[in-house]
């Protein structure tokens, strides 16, 4: 564990023990997503019969290679997604708000705004989905000036972004999220890293000419500029695989829970903590993985660079499954297999299966070129 994943952990649990003292923040939680990919809330005066649905995120160290690049209307599309792929493991849920913090520097005011909304008007393009009983609409948008505080390694460069995405879900719609054995699996490819593990992926790969500042020179150790070509990229610099943004799976989802309408298939959105992920709800099962997705030419280098075992990659990205589904049988998981790969937008396969558990803790385990993985609990 990264010194930096060390710091997230207490935080986590810091943060939990100071809410603990106000148990009142949390009576109108609806427990059955409680440690899900979101959080449900209750309030039958205001939207009776629905839950609203809450999504809150950021891009974390992803946003470098903005400033590197100098090209802001990509990083809007992964803050977006890393909202709107949470959302979209609950099937029904259709997003009605996002609200947008954004902490910039002044040149980054003055220059690059036009261009991060636009990409942000793309990012929600692309999440409208279609018959939805209302549109996404923007909620409030703030921007601090923060020339003191926002730094990305290059002067006037620096912006972080906090996106709030709320959405309803109909009570009756809301998956069981409670797998069973003999349970279907079926993974969905990613674009690539998606939002995660990129301070390991920026120390691994690249070299310290990156970095302006000398007193974070030390922290890569790679062998790459932004414009290398490994062979393994298949004609790609490293900065065009890095700054791929993160698959959108939102519409996709609303497609899957509309054609099936079955409360026992639910999402996986493989982000932070990999295969770890699905771990967060069940009781008396494991997920086994035996057929995974191809790893994309990204992964493939980044694992041979960061010279991360299988567990540890598997751990820390999605190595070319960026969601899954949990079917309840091989029928209805071939179909959904079908309806993706029918609308093209990403490819979709049977990978595993649903198996019964006597242990106490869920795990995940992944046939990895004959060698059994165990992935134990969810940390978060």
């Amino acid at each position: 564990m990264c010194e930096y994943e060390i710091s997230e952990k207490i935080a986590i649990e810091s943060g939990k023990k100071a809410l603990s003292k106000a148990p009142w923040l949390y009576n109108r939680r609806n427990d059955k997503a409680k440690g899900f990919f979101v959080e449900l809330r209750d309030n039958e005066r205001v939207h009776p019969g629905y839950c609203s649905v809450h999504c809150v995120d950021g891009n974390g160290t992803k946003l470098y290679l903005s400033a590197w690049s100098d090209n802001y209307k990509l990083a809007p599309i992964d803050g977006i997604a890393m909202n709107a792929n949470d959302m979209a493991t609950i099937l029904y849920a259709f997003p009605s708000e996002v609200d947008i913090y954004m902490a910039c520097q002044t040149q980054i005011e003055e220059e690059k705004m036009g261009e991060i909304m636009n990409g942000f008007v793309y990012a929600l393009e692309r999440i409208r989905i279609p018959n939805a009983p209302w549109d996404i609409n923007m909620g409030k948008i703030e921007t601090a000036s923060l020339d003191e505080m926002i730094s990305l390694g290059i002067e006037g460069k620096g912006v972080d972004f906090g996106i709030v995405m709320t959405g309803y879900v109909d009570k009756d719609k809301i998956p069981n999220l409670n797998p069973k054995p003999g349970n279907i699996i079926v993974g969905v490819s990613s674009t690539g890293l998606h939002s995660n593990e990129y301070t390991e992926a920026r120390h691994a790969l690249l070299t310290p000419d990156v970095e302006p500042r000398e007193e974070w020179k030390s922290q890569y150790r790679g062998r790459f500029s932004l414009g290398s070509k490994p062979e393994i990229l298949e004609g790609k610099t490293v900065l065009e695989a890095l700054q791929t943004p993160t698959a959108l799976y939102l519409v996709e989802a609303a497609m899957v829970g509309k054609e099936f309408d079955n409360r026992d298939i639910y999402g996986v959105n493989i982000t932070g903590n990999g295969l770890h992920n699905f771990n967060r709800v069940g009781q008396d099962v494991s997920f086994e993985i035996t057929d995974p997705m191809e790893e994309l030419p990204i992964h493939k280098l980044l694992s041979q660079e960061s010279k991360w075992n299988p567990k540890q990659a598997y751990t820390k990205q999605n190595m070319g499954m960026g969601f899954a589904y949990i079917v309840p049988d091989i029928e209805t998981a071939e179909e959904v297999v079908d309806l993706i790969s029918r609308r093209g937008e990403h490819k979709a396969k049977i990978v595993g299966k649903v198996e019964k558990s006597y242990e106490e803790y869920l795990k995940t385990i992944l046939d990895y070129k004959g060698e059994k993985l165990e992935f134990v609990g969810y940390s978060n």
